[in-house]
């Protein structure tokens, strides 16, 4: 049995702004780590800006596609509505 999913719900706002904090501290964690633990501060701290940061942005994002095809696939699987 074929169950047709939306493509948005209600319940993914939830699951949005809980990524969407995570993703924040896990970027305020590289620059707070990169610049005090590193010593990434001067002209070392244009490499955090100009590479270090949007690599870690474009991983991000790509991971959470990935989460998000995951999670299409699991509830196509199991029959499920809940699944976000």
């Amino acid at each position: 049995m074929s169950v047709q999913y939306p493509l948005f719900v209600k319940r993914d706002i939830d699951g949005f702004f809980g990524l969407f904090i995570d993703n924040v501290v896990q970027l305020l964690l590289i620059l707070g780590l990169c610049s005090g633990l590193c010593g990434m501060t001067g002209e070392n701290a244009s490499l955090l800006f100009r590479y270090i940061f949007p690599g870690a942005a474009v991983s991000i994002l790509l991971g959470n596609l990935f989460y998000a095809w995951q999670a299409h696939r699991l509830a196509a699987k199991e029959n499920r509505s809940d699944v976000t």
